[in-house]
């Protein structure tokens, strides 16, 4: 609950946008309750996390070591039966600029076609080390339709039980446990500019989302920028008809 995080979801609430131009958003913090405008964060009583190191085996990430919180706010999301009423469920990390229309405008002429499927959305195919090509989760961005949540929380105990999972980091942990349950990988990778993955500046208004931005400034002016690409991608007259406006107001 602290650090540059609160300051940043306080400020994409205020504007109302990343996940607060969803249909139905929550916010979980670990370390104590957080209140963001007229809401409070749902509580994650877990014990401080550590960084990973590589040189162990087993550890699949030397970034946070964080599958035991997400566990817990996983158990809190399919207990209450939100995910339910909706046909996607998305995770987003605070400091990934993130535009819920876009992600109806790839997903929603799909839908047809998915059925029942059981599905989440793969978002980085990079490899690493000359290792095979595979979809792969990356946490920024995490995309799950109704019946791969159903799925996760008929297996995750399962998965908490069979997984070597104190090593890994939050998304390898959830891809592979939806491995085990039988959910299918969609191939996202063009919804996601990450530079851990693949990287693509602000202004490409194709992206989903982008991560990192962790001050206000920096995630705004991303937000800012891709916005304004995607309103000259519809209307490719707009900077000429704002320049025309301006010169009538002077």
């Amino acid at each position: 609950a602290g650090g540059y995080e609160p300051d940043l979801v306080k400020a994409q609430y205020k504007q109302k946008v990343g996940i607060f131009a969803c249909d139905e958003y929550a916010v979980f913090s670990n370390g104590g309750v957080v209140q963001v405008g007229d809401l409070q964060t749902q509580d994650l009583p877990v014990a401080p996390v550590t960084m990973g190191n590589m040189n162990k085996v087993g550890t699949t990430t030397s970034s946070w070591l964080n599958t035991m919180i997400f566990m817990k706010m996983w158990d809190l999301v399919a207990d209450s039966g939100k995910w339910w009423d909706h046909d996607w469920t998305v995770k987003v990390d605070p400091d990934a600029v993130f535009f819920p229309s876009r992600l109806r405008g790839y997903l929603g002429p799909q839908m047809a076609s998915f059925g029942d499927a059981a599905l989440y959305v793969g978002n980085c195919d990079r490899t690493w080390h000359n290792g095979p090509v595979r979809l792969k989760l990356f946490g920024s961005l995490e995309i799950f339709n109704r019946n791969a949540i159903g799925s996760y929380k008929a297996s995750n105990a399962r998965c908490k039980a069979e997984l070597p999972w104190q090593g890994w980091g939050e998304d390898f942990f959830m891809q592979q446990c939806l491995d085990l349950a039988g959910v299918h990988a969609l191939n996202g990778t063009q919804y996601l500019a990450d530079a851990r993955c693949e990287f693509s500046p602000c202004t490409d208004p194709t992206k989903v989302a982008f991560h990192d931005f962790k001050t206000i400034p920096a995630w705004f002016d991303c937000w800012g920028q891709s916005e304004q690409s995607e309103r000259l991608k519809h209307w490719p007259h707009l900077d000429d008809m704002e320049v025309v406006m301006k010169r009538l107001e002077k």
